[in-house]
């Protein structure tokens, strides 16, 4: 019987099915203690900001975008300092309810806050007991431009191309700064096993042509080539390797003595 998710309060381990996975990373809590101690409320995901733009009136070097009550504008802070706090911000946001899906985890690089490395278990439909592993990489740019998001385990399905990367027209197929953000990417990325939009899928946002096909014309060899990948994905090689050395959720079998099973 597969045991649900267990989360070691002093490690940060958690334990599913045969596996325990680690997400502890030092450099990171040294992240989250520095954005605390800038702001223990600081402000995200405000809805009311404007996309991004420069005025011809506005002094040489700045960039306006939020529009205050009286009707005039703002500038909008670009340092580099300031879109790492934003960013930081929106990661710390995740912990909020309906912000990161179930059965996702995501941690940030050890060396780069602008890559995040996670891992969606999947536990229905045709990819169920799947363990897929994937990277977000977020430009500097961000939010006026969108992350991409690369599977590093072996993927068959229509919107992840050969090379793993995943293809966000479907759902994104203008990004819109400042209304898309990375937690919806996140909810893409369980939405895009699931049958409802499978079915909905159009042949100019899938890159990979085969597994639409089939997904449109042979249902069962569909379903057979799924269910393999889904196996790959918690094969014992893919889970404890193909790991690069920056990402901080790492899989190792379970401890009997550890964990009092």
């Amino acid at each position: 019987m597969t045991k649900g998710p267990y989360v070691s309060p002093s490690t940060g381990a958690r334990k599913i099915g045969g596996l325990t996975s680690s997400t502890r990373s030092p450099n990171v809590s040294n992240v989250f203690s520095h954005v605390s101690k800038v702001n223990q409320t600081a402000p995200s995901l405000q809805p009311h900001r404007l996309h991004r733009y420069s005025s011809s009136g506005a002094a040489a070097g700045d960039e306006w975008d939020d529009e205050d009550i009286n009707g005039t504008y703002a500038p909008y802070p670009t340092s580099e300092f300031y879109k790492k706090y934003e960013l930081m911000t929106e990661f710390i946001n995740l912990k909020n309810p309906n912000h990161c899906p179930l059965g996702l985890y995501i941690m940030p690089s050890s060396e780069n806050f602008n890559v995040w490395y996670g891992v969606i278990f999947v536990h229905q439909g045709y990819y169920s007991s799947g363990a897929f592993k994937f990277r977000v990489a977020i430009p500097e740019a961000y939010p006026e431009y969108p992350p991409s998001v690369t599977f590093i385990s072996d993927m068959f399905h229509p919107l992840i191309d050969s090379g793993g990367n995943l293809s966000l027209s479907q759902q994104f197929p203008t990004w819109r700064p400042c209304e898309d953000y990375i937690f919806h990417v996140l909810h893409y990325i369980k939405n895009i096993f699931k049958k409802a939009v499978l079915d909905r899928l159009v042949d100019k946002h899938c890159p990979q042509k085969e597994p639409y096909r089939l997904y449109r014309t042979d249902i069962k060899t569909f379903t057979k080539l799924a269910k393999q990948c889904a196996e790959l994905s918690i094969s014992e090689s893919y889970l404890y390797d193909h790991f690069p050395e920056d990402n901080m959720i790492r899989f190792s079998p379970i401890s009997e003595s550890k964990y009092g099973m």
